[in-house]
């Protein structure tokens, strides 16, 4: 089992300026979890990920195409989806991508 607090996250800077992550798990190379800080109007421009994604946002608001989300709420990508993403103001969000089964 493992345990983490926010407290202890050691937060890295992304090649998207304005945003920093900490892995808080790696299965393989498509199975991970991550928490980003992102500062607002930073965009993810369309992208997609081997894996299904499951985005919890923390705190703050953040938009996936054009569905806002608060804290608490959550988005879930099938894999290879393209999907746009942005910070509507600073916020932190927990992202798993994982199950590789791309047939469903």
């Amino acid at each position: 089992m493992q345990y983490g607090t926010l407290a202890e996250y050691k937060f890295q800077p992304t090649s998207n300026p304005g945003s920093e992550k900490f892995e808080i798990w790696r299965g393989g190379a498509n199975a991970y979890t991550v928490a980003y800080r992102v500062k607002k109007g930073v965009v993810f421009e369309p992208h997609g990920h081997p894996g299904w994604e499951q985005l919890t946002v923390v705190s703050g608001s953040w938009k996936v195409d054009d569905r806002v989300l608060g804290p608490g709420d959550v988005a879930i990508t099938p894999p290879l989806q393209k999907h746009r993403e942005e910070a509507i103001e600073d916020t932190l969000v927990i992202i798993s991508v994982g199950n590789n089964d791309l047939t469903g």
